[in-house]
């Protein structure tokens, strides 16, 4: 009886032990189950966390990228505007050569028409006192004419009072008397005709007033 309660306890003994044993085997397994599940979470919020930072990097390279293509475009526009006012300032430089060039030209004609301006003027002021000579030696000369006139008229009488007694007493070629009257009363009017006798002035020189006898 007591071998076989001590069987019976010594094989209720082992079937606990194994029991415990397979408890413990399956907590244990519980724990690797965990253990593998924690580290399974972790890796997987490793993972998420890895791929928000490469999703970050990826926009942040798109940005990058998006930047860098909008800076080169500017760039380009940039080297375009800049070959586009180099171009301008080539033809604005040409312009200003032209017009410098025109500016010399004016210059030089308006000196030259200065000077011809001058030229004309003291042509201008010679011809002005020429002509105010001219126009004295015109008031003298109709003086004179009038003078000559009256002396003509004077002659005229006397050739028409003139009487036989007179023609014959200068022909008289005697004595000769008469004939130093008459040349005496001649030389009187050659005087005034002298006087009143008007000769163009000559270039460089005076007027010569005075008739051959």
């Amino acid at each position: 009886m007591l071998i076989a309660v001590a069987l019976s306890a010594s094989a209720w003994a082992a079937g606990e032990s194994r029991e415990k044993q397979m408890l413990r085997r399956v907590q244990q397994q519980m724990q690797q189950v965990e253990q593998a599940r924690a580290q399974a979470e972790q890796e997987k919020l490793a993972a998420l966390a890895d791929r928000d930072a490469l999703a970050s990097e990826v926009d942040r390279l798109r940005r990058d990228s998006r930047r860098l293509a909008g800076v080169r475009a500017a760039r380009a526009r940039a080297e375009t505007v800049l070959k586009g006012a180099q171009a301008e300032i080539v033809a604005l430089q040409a312009r200003l050569d032209a017009v410098e060039t025109r500016l010399a030209e004016s210059r030089r004609q308006g000196q030259t028409t200065a000077r011809a301006l001058a030229d004309t003027e003291s042509a201008r002021s010679r011809t002005e006192a020429a002509l105010a000579d001219t126009r004295q030696e015109l008031g003298r000369c109709v003086d004179h004419n009038g003078q000559l006139y009256g002396l003509s008229r004077e002659l005229m009488a006397k050739y028409r009072d003139k009487s036989c007694q007179d023609a014959l007493a200068q022909a008289e070629p005697f004595t000769g008397l008469r004939r130093v009257d008459v040349e005496n009363l001649l030389e009187t009017w050659r005087d005034r005709a002298d006087t009143g006798r008007f000769a163009a002035r000559p270039a460089g020189g005076a007027a010569a007033d005075t008739i051959p006898r």
